[in-house]
């Protein structure tokens, strides 16, 4: 199998990381073959039937192995190096930045779209995809795979070029959409790669049921050719290490999450403040960037909890483990959320968490507390029985790590075995 994706951990801006790190283990721990390809990244990986390899030097790498022929399935994997950069959560240029600042002193978050756009992605991000499909089709002439799974957006070009000199068939796996990342004022250019992928894979997995939903609607996708796999927590750490929910804890009330239209910070913003009213000890920790941080600090000194807001930036894993070990309560505000994984984080750090109701990981966490992203007021409500309560708060966090014991990576890449077998026509191994 060849995988394509664009961030893997240590080096990742997101979720997307991490699920694609689950995907590939779990595939690898169901014997399959993954040959995982990333764009500018040193080599970080290696296990039982799955290599991770940066995607750099190509050029270089090729004169020391043109003469190499593919490797045997199941007796390792060989990789190659191609010199591209994807990073789509750029900081946006001096300029837009300047601009975003002097908006934000007088009207918070309202940055036009093409400004948006442009601090979202960079002003070239669709040479480098393009750049990058390229780079794919002479490596994929080098490998020895069945399928190819694509990880969101920026991989489907590379994804359907290396697959059409092989004759191969092509599995998206979608964990965001543009209207999900941008809402109405989406990118054209991605919406259409977005669509025209869509139509021309020979299936395509969603993180979630509401991802499904998305893809039906927007993108006109039929629902047989959409089957959810659902991602799941990150068994890294062992069980003995997580804090216990009854732990002391700080009043904190944390965001974690890119500072972007798309996770609702603004919105934690707003129900921070009906809580500070009512609870002087509250204290409200803003974990992570993006291009609405400008926005973020004038919106916090407009609401007058300036002084009770804590911008933390982007965090380091371990920084965030610990900042989810002390704090009461985590929101999730987004505007519209694929799934969600740092929900499934903070349960595992055990900590309550507060769902939004436009995303996917409430599907598998039915036992939660959950509000619409707008709905200030009940948020705040929400937030504030937490802090009151910590008998609540650990409530919830027994019920939802016993939710979270029916997710495995392991189960998903079942689920993404079998869909390939399914639809390639293909039987399933008889030990699977």
């Amino acid at each position: 199998m060849l995988m394509l994706g664009w961030e893997y951990p240590p080096l990742y801006a997101g979720g997307l990381g991490k699920a694609s790190q689950g995907l590939a283990r779990g595939l690898a721990a169901c014997g399959a073959d993954v040959q995982f390809v990333l764009p500018s990244y040193p080599p970080q990986c290696e296990s039982a039937g799955l290599q991770v390899t940066g995607v750099r030097e190509w050029l270089r790498a090729r004169v020391h192995t043109a003469a190499a022929t593919p490797r045997k399935r199941g007796s390792g994997l060989q990789f190659f190096k191609l010199p591209v950069r994807l990073a789509p959560y750029e900081r946006p240029a001096p300029a837009v930045r300047a601009a975003q600042a002097r908006r934000s002193e007088v009207t918070p978050l309202n940055v036009e779209a093409n400004d948006r756009r442009e601090a979202i992605y960079g002003s070239d991000l669709g040479r480098r995809v393009a750049r990058f499909a390229q780079r794919v089709v002479r490596l994929a002439a080098k490998v020895d795979a069945d399928v190819v799974h694509a990880n969101d957006w920026m991989t489907f070009p590379a994804a359907f070029a290396a697959a059409e000199a092989r004759h191969l068939p092509v599995f998206l796996h979608v964990h965001s959409t543009e209207y999900d990342r941008s809402g109405e004022a989406v990118n054209p250019f991605i919406a259409g790669i977005e669509r025209e992928a869509c139509r021309r894979a020979a299936q395509v997995f969603a993180v979630s049921r509401y991802t499904a939903n998305v893809l039906a609607s927007r993108y006109g996708v039929a629902r047989e050719r959409i089957t959810v796999a659902y991602n799941a927590p990150d068994d890294d750490e062992p069980q003995a290490l997580r804090p216990a929910p009854d732990a002391p804890r700080a009043p904190w009330v944390m965001f974690l999450g890119r500072l972007t239209f798309q996770k609702g910070p603004d919105h934690f913003l707003r129900a921070a403040a009906e809580v500070a009213k009512y609870n002087r000890d509250a204290r409200f920790l803003v974990c992570g960037s993006g291009d609405l941080s400008a926005d973020l600090h004038a919106l916090a000194r407009s609401l007058g909890i300036a002084e009770r807001v804590e911008f933390r930036g982007f965090l380091r894993p371990a920084l965030v483990d610990r900042l989810l070990a002390h704090s009461r309560v985590l929101v999730m505000s987004s505007v519209s959320e694929p799934f969600g994984l740092v929900a499934l984080e903070a349960l595992r750090d055990g900590t309550p968490v507060i769902l939004s109701k436009q995303s996917g990981v409430r599907e598998v966490l039915g036992h939660s507390l959950q509000v619409d992203f707008w709905d200030h007021a009940r948020l705040a409500d929400r937030i504030l029985a937490l802090l009151r309560l910590p008998a609540l708060g650990a409530q919830l966090v027994e019920s939802g790590r016993a939710q979270l014991e029916r997710l495995s990576w392991q189960e998903t890449a079942r689920t993404l075995l079998q869909t390939y077998h399914r639809v390639c026509g293909t039987p399933l191994p008889v030990d699977f």
